[in-house]
């Protein structure tokens, strides 16, 4: 009985060791990662082994987890996993851990997945209202945020109104669906707003994450530009000036 027993953890010992072997994780992340925001990431794993699948598969990062039933051999699934990252600047993720009860539950076994990810975390959005200048964010629009030109950048595709002149049809997308679809440009009339660090209220995280709430709040609407004390990031609009200005304020004051 001992004899059987002594091989039975052998067996099972070795199924659940080859169960875990030969398995390669990629972490995507999403276009922007906040601090202390849960983000939604991809987990990509892939299963080296040519006819042997794997089973029962948990994996665990940065207090996130995600579990895959089933994992076919010589494939790749893409795993949803939400993790929160505390702080802002960038951040190091070296490996996620990927355990299974596989194959009778009696142990549960674990490896370490080297990842080797470097990311960007912006700041934490704190909304406020005050600019540069003691000007509050709303008044800063100067009433003109809602105004849309008809060129220049196109900033969204949404339903044709029947107010929109035809020449802001997108007839392609149109062609895809039962519905008309229009192109909106962003305005290029809106008054640019320049944000300075120094003259936010609070000490320096609370006037960063403010910061990082005007930039990320107006950046869809109008040029915004930063001063982080003597370096000055000119007024600019669009998504790249967005991700430009909160990378500057991801980094600022870090060693």
């Amino acid at each position: 009985m001992v004899s059987g027993l002594l091989a039975f953890m052998s067996v099972t010992g070795y199924a659940g060791m080859v169960n875990l072997q030969r398995l390669r994780v990629e972490l995507l992340p999403p276009s922007e990662l906040y601090a202390g925001q849960p983000a939604s990431f991809t987990l990509r794993i892939s299963n080296s082994k040519r006819f042997i699948p794997s089973f029962l598969l948990s994996f665990s990062c940065q207090q996130g987890a995600a579990v895959l039933a089933h994992l076919p051999a010589a494939a790749t699934v893409n795993l949803p996993l939400e993790l929160t990252l505390p702080e802002r600047g960038w951040t190091h993720l070296a490996s996620v851990r990927v355990s299974s009860p596989f194959p009778v539950s009696f142990f549960i076994r674990s490896w370490r997945l080297t990842i080797d990810r470097e990311l960007l975390v912006y700041p934490r959005l704190i909304p406020c209202h005050q600019s540069s200048g003691g000007r509050s964010g709303t008044d800063a629009a100067d009433g003109r945020q809602g105004q849309r030109g008809s060129s220049g950048e196109v900033e969204r595709i949404v339903e044709y109104s029947g107010r929109e002149p035809l020449r802001q049809i997108h007839w392609k997308l149109s062609a895809r669906s039962e519905e008309l679809k229009v192109k909106q440009y962003r305005s290029a009339t809106a008054e640019p707003l320049m944000v300075d660090l120094d003259s936010l209220p609070g000490r320096l995280e609370e006037r960063i994450c403010c910061a990082a709430w005007l930039v990320h709040h107006w950046a869809a609407e109008r040029p915004v530009g930063l001063r982080l004390g003597d370096q000055l990031l000119p007024p600019q609009a669009g998504l790249h000036q967005r991700h430009q200005l909160l990378a500057a304020l991801a980094v600022y004051g870090k060693a």
